[in-house]
């Protein structure tokens, strides 16, 4: 560990007490000598800690070297902004030293962005950096677009990133974390190379180490992990992309290698004492046993190895921070550009079109249309098939759940676009299955359409049935499942929730799968097993799951009786019905659903999905969905589907979508006795029955 001292210089000019802001000038466009221009801020040395601060700004050209790592000569400083107060200056120099009291005025800088050029200012010699609150020209929204589309190339082509946390605070104790993860850090790495005869010996002494550093120290470590760099957004693509990462934290330093095995050390030790946020803090700084998707782990993965769709990166870091909301695609274009396989950033152009004049939900609106737009079909990433508008809508439904969907933290969109302000609620159900089946009404030619908006797409249009509806729904509390050592209260609380199914369900035989209703109701808990974790008990065999229902059965269907023998069906019951309550349904069908879901909404089966999903008629009392006399959903004010008048029909949608019915998005469904296929069987029996639609979701 490093200590970075103030102390006396080779040059320090007189500071004339400059008021006037610097003036940006404008950066010079591409041309031939160079593909981007960026500005450098060149720290000017001091003799006094104390010094004001004084720069050189330098425009500096260059060029694309596509596939040669071409590394530059300055460090890129990645940092938080912390709150947009501005009570510090930095000075800006002619680039000369022969008018050293000459100013060209100062720029306003943050405390944090103050305390952080003081310690990394030398002595004797400049330093030269490439900060975005003083590179940029923040004021210049054409400029910010471009230099902010830069900033993966920035960031991968600087010499190294220095990671700013703050200041020394009496409250973290800096100097003690940082001493602990470097000694924790370096024990550590000298374990890993250690034959497995002599590494427990090595074991033994990292575990003592943890464990007397937090018996002293528990209160320094969970403040020092909650300083605010650890979630900020950008800080994903400023350290994936970098050649080489070192920590600051006041006066103190160690590289990035040896923080994350610290990391991990602390992580694997975790006594109980830190909270869900320290832990996410943890695993995502570095590479954990369950094979979790981490910085760590893919700073180490080769450009080649690591490919990873679009969505699923979203998702990955969707806990991660930022001030603004159309930052929550923006700071991860660059990480997604190099992550997804060239097919798939051939087709989305959104990831190079940073535009702050644009309003948040014209932003997300613009990059979900263009990803359903996507062909997914050639993709080689997994042995399984990848619908991605289902992906889409089902993230729609899952983040940021909100009562009227399209309204959520004053964003007002869509209700089939994500809204990446919001929480993920609850895990989508797999859309991406080795045997998945999608309803097939027009043979795999999907219609997927959007009703252009002045700025965005307000409407989509897809062909679908409105195959059911919603005549109940019952919640589960899941709280005493996340207990441990709580098997009676789950107990309770399952028992509660199956007294109140049975005084809806009247009949003991589940008459889509002719299954009993208990198991048909025991597999819909868990979809089927569809959210099984890679360490459950489950997915070590797939004959744990018929053994789990034969016992079931043997037990007469009595399966609160069963939790204390099965803990991992506690568990996996719990992980998927988070944010989810059992519907029924007007054919006597049973599923999951988002808690948003109401009695009349609709179960919908969408062309080329994976998944049903449950709609809402937006004006219900116009437009009111309901059964016929031969059991078909009636859908008023939707066109009927016919090849011939497709064109037409979309035409007189486009006119006015308003005088027409349309649907508000609510969620995915996993309905039994509809995930495998079923639905293309039914349609070929019941097809006059079930005539398709035209279905718009706005």
């Amino acid at each position: 560990m490093t200590m970075f001292k103030g102390g006396p210089g080779a040059w320090d000019p007189v500071h004339p007490g400059i008021s006037k802001i610097y003036q940006y000038r404008p950066l010079t466009p591409k041309c031939q000598e160079h593909d981007y221009t960026i500005r450098l801020l060149h720290l000017l040395p001091a003799r006094d800690s104390d010094a004001s601060l004084r720069c050189w700004l330098i425009e500096k050209g260059y060029r694309d070297y596509w596939g040669i790592p071409v590394y530059h000569d300055y460090h890129a400083v990645s940092y938080t902004w912390g709150d947009p107060v501005f009570p510090e200056a930095l000075e800006v120099l002619p680039n000369s030293f022969s008018s050293p009291t000459e100013s060209l005025g100062v720029i306003r800088i943050t405390q944090n962005l103050h305390s952080a050029l003081k310690h990394l200012r030398r002595r004797d010699v400049p330093v030269v950096l490439w900060v975005d609150a003083v590179c940029i020209n923040q004021s210049d929204v054409t400029e910010r677009n471009s230099q902010v589309s830069n900033m993966p190339n920035i960031y991968k082509k600087a010499s190294s990133t220095i990671v700013w946390l703050g200041d020394e605070s009496a409250v973290d104790d800096a100097r003690l974390c940082m001493s602990f993860f470097e000694n924790l850090g370096r024990l550590s790495s000298t374990s890993q190379g250690q034959q497995h005869s002599t590494s427990w010996r090595k074991r033994f002494e990292i575990n003592q180490l943890v464990g007397d550093f937090l018996d002293e120290n528990k209160a320094e470590i969970a403040f020092f992990l909650e300083r605010p760099w650890f979630r900020r957004r950008w800080i994903v693509q400023e350290v994936v992309l970098a050649k080489s990462v070192a920590i600051h934290c006041g006066r103190w330093k160690i590289d990035w290698d040896t923080f994350h095995l610290a990391m991990f050390e602390l992580f694997e030790s975790d006594q109980g004492i830190f909270t869900q946020d320290h832990r996410t803090t943890m695993r995502t700084m570095t590479g954990v046993r369950n094979g979790g998707r981490t910085i760590t782990a893919v700073r180490n993965i080769g450009v080649a190895a690591k490919k990873q769709l679009p969505l699923d990166t979203l998702v990955e870091f969707a806990s991660f921070l930022c001030a603004d909301p159309r930052d929550r695609l923006y700071a991860l274009y660059g990480v997604i550009k190099r992550w997804s396989p060239r097919q798939v950033t051939m087709q989305l152009s959104q990831i190079s079109n940073i535009d702050y004049s644009l309003p948040t939900e014209t932003v997300f609106t613009n990059f979900a249309a263009e990803l359903m737009q996507i062909n997914t079909h050639d993709l080689q990433l997994v042995a399984s098939r990848y619908w991605i508008v289902t992906h889409v809508l089902q993230l729609a439904t899952a983040f940021g759940q909100r009562d009227m969907p399209g309204d959520h933290f004053g964003i007002k969109i869509p209700s089939w676009v994500v809204d990446w302000t919001g929480d993920l609620c609850f895990e989508p159900l797999q859309h991406s299955r080795a045997n998945g089946v999608a309803f097939e009404a027009l043979r795999g030619n999907d219609v997927v359409q959007f009703l252009p908006n002045k700025e965005h797409p307000s409407h989509l249009v897809m062909v679908g049935i409105p195959f059911d509806m919603v005549t109940a729904t019952i919640s589960l509390d899941i709280a005493p499942m996340l207990l441990t050592n709580s098997v009676h209260k789950a107990r309770v609380s399952l028992n509660k929730f199956l007294s109140e199914v049975a005084r809806h369900v009247h009949d003991d035989s589940y008459k889509p799968t002719s299954e009993h209703l208990v198991t048909a109701l025991a597999i819909s808990l868990v979809a089927n097993w569809d959210h099984t974790p890679s360490n459950s008990y489950f997915a070590q065999d797939p004959r744990f799951i018929q053994d789990f229902l034969a016992q079931l059965r043997n037990q007469q269907y009595h399966l609160p009786e069963m939790l204390h023998k099965w803990p991992a069906y506690v568990e996996l019951m719990a992980i998927t019905m988070r944010g989810r309550s059992l519907f029924l349904t007007a054919k006597g069908y049973m599923g999951i659903a988002a808690t948003a879901v109401k009695t009349s909404d609709v179960v919908s089966l969408l062309d080329g999905q994976s998944v049903p999903f449950i709609l809402r008629p937006e004006r219900a009392a116009k437009y009111s969905v309901y059964h016929g006399e031969r059991g078909a959903v009636e859908a008023p004010g939707c066109f009927d589907y016919q090849a011939m008048r497709y064109s037409y029909d979309m035409a007189m949608l486009a006119s006015d979508p308003g005088a027409y019915n349309s649907f508000s998005l609510i969620s995915d469904a996993y309905v039994h006795g509809l995930m495998k296929g079923e639905s293309n069987e039914i349609m070929k029996k019941d097809g006059d029955d079930l005539a398709l639609k035209i279905i718009s979701i706005s």
